[in-house]
């Protein structure tokens, strides 16, 4: 990436300083909800809130103009409605601002006197050598410089997924499922109109972060199909790139054209050129996450072959038959697994992969199984069914035999069986990822109960939990076919 382009970003993604243009202290308008995102964030570089009425906004000092304020600024925040942005863009490029955000919508995606702003805003910035993300953006997120700039109140924690989407209310429901999984975030893009700034300049520039391990975008469309294949087999090389593109039906596409003013084109092109430059098409936003976050967290496997553990039989069965409709294989258990197995597992366990553990809740059995099938050559990946989230179960057990003793035990009794259920399941995911960075096969773990994070963070690095062996399915076959997008680049 050029130089020049690079350090615009680093000022759009890394400022020191930040003004807002049209900062409010009237809640609900977008120069309130931006600015008190930011202050409520942490940013900790200045904030210059920019607004003629107004002589302090949200305990800050605020300015009638960009040239008013006395210290050089890095970032513009654009908030105010879309006939005055053009007249912004002139100041930020009067006092010297190479980055902006045009949060501001009724622009391109509005129709024909949208599509003149548009024009004219494109035209000033260019000529000025100003970059602008947007318009019609929710904003951006840089969390290693703590900042937050989007119009709704979502912290995620630090984390190493970069998100690109060309939709802010779905942008920010993503960030929103990152929060409540567990899942670190490094930075977020909505790109909005994409009137100067295109998803893959952003993907280019996310890619060579040393921040990012793995990319999740939302794709509407495209104006330049070439340019963008050749941004994203450049950087899916060495970093995964997982895309959800929509408009698959006849009435998404017209309802992108109509939301952002995106070229859908058609879903069979773009599902080709996503394969010709590895990128991990997925079908849904459930997808998107999983498999971006296992992607960006645990170990590429080496292959498609999986071995399973299971608690009880018929999860280990479904699970069978969903890794096979995945296109994922399960070799059959070598002789020197069944032995060690034989000797701690009742004579009628099935001796065969998936490994039904039949019922024997024994926490050092879970353990030694676990390591049993992270040192088979024979897979590359393991799913685990039922260890992990019984803690649900252990208390319904309790109000279960309070109900047939008829009465209730201790409180002190309850909480010291249910720290120890805790201690049992946080050893066991502990392990788990212990035994995945020794080995760097996935580790994937399916949850008993409900409520249990997706990402689970140790001293050994991330563990990942879901609830369905669907899910784990799912996402170990998309990780092996990127597997065998690298191997194919290598040959």
């Amino acid at each position: 990436m050029d130089a020049e382009l690079t350090k615009k970003l680093d000022a759009m993604f890394f400022p020191e300083s930040v003004a807002v243009i049209g900062a409010s202290d009237i809640p609900g308008k977008w120069g309130f909800m931006i600015t008190t995102a930011i202050i409520s964030g942490g940013f900790k570089g200045n904030i210059y809130p920019i607004n003629p009425k107004k002589d302090m906004i949200l305990e800050l000092k605020a300015y009638p103009d960009l040239n008013a304020v006395p210290e050089k600024i890095d970032l513009a925040i654009i908030t105010i409605p879309a006939a005055h942005v053009a007249n912004a863009i002139k100041e930020c490029i009067s006092k010297g601002i190479k980055a902006a955000v045009i949060i501001s919508s009724g622009f391109r995606e509005t129709g024909d006197e949208g599509i003149k702003m548009e024009k004219q805003v494109i035209e000033i910035a260019r000529e000025g050598d100003l970059l602008f993300i947007g318009p019609n953006t929710m904003g951006t997120i840089s969390t290693h410089a703590n900042l937050t700039a989007i119009g709704v109140p979502v912290f995620p924690g630090r984390g190493s997924l970069g998100i690109i989407s060309q939709s802010g209310n779905i942008g920010v429901q993503i960030i929103q499922w990152t929060i409540n999984r567990g899942m670190g975030v490094c930075f977020y893009a909505g790109t909005g109109n994409e009137a100067i700034l295109k998803a893959d300049t952003l993907l280019e520039y996310f890619g060579q972060r040393d921040e990012v391990n793995g990319i999740a975008m939302y794709i509407e469309g495209v104006e330049d199909g070439r340019r963008f294949m050749e941004t994203a087999r450049k950087v899916t090389m060495k970093k995964p790139v997982v895309a959800l593109k929509t408009g698959r039906s006849k009435t998404g596409s017209k309802a992108a054209q109509s939301h952002s003013g995106a070229m859908a084109g058609s879903f069979a092109a773009y599902t080709a050129m996503f394969k010709q430059s590895g990128v991990i098409q997925v079908r849904n936003p459930t997808e998107l996450l999983n498999v971006a976050g296992a992607m960006t967290n645990l170990p590429i496997p080496k292959s498609n072959r999986v071995g399973i553990m299971s608690l009880g039989g018929g999860w280990g069965v479904v699970t069978a038959d969903e890794c096979e409709s995945a296109g994922l294989i399960l070799p059959k258990l070598p002789q020197n697994i069944i032995d060690g197995l034989n000797t701690m597992l009742p004579a009628y366990w099935n001796k065969s992969n998936p490994i039904d553990l039949v019922g024997e809740n024994k926490p050092d059995l879970h353990l030694k199984t676990l390591e049993l099938l992270s040192g088979w050559e024979e897979i590359d990946s393991i799913i685990v069914l039922g260890v992990v989230g019984t803690l649900k179960l252990v208390e319904d057990f309790i109000q279960s035999q309070e109900k047939v003793l008829g009465h209730l035990f201790s409180k002190e009794l309850k909480l010291a069986v249910i720290k120890d259920q805790i201690r049992i399941e946080n050893r066991f995911i502990s392990e788990m990822a212990r035994l995945q960075k020794e080995t760097s096969k996935p580790i994937l773990a399916v949850s008993l109960g409900e409520g249990v994070q997706t990402l689970q963070h140790t001293a050994h690095g991330p563990a990942m939990c879901l609830s369905t062996p669907e899910e784990a399915a799912s996402i170990l076959s998309y990780m092996a076919g990127y597997r065998y997008y690298l191997d194919r680049l290598n040959m």
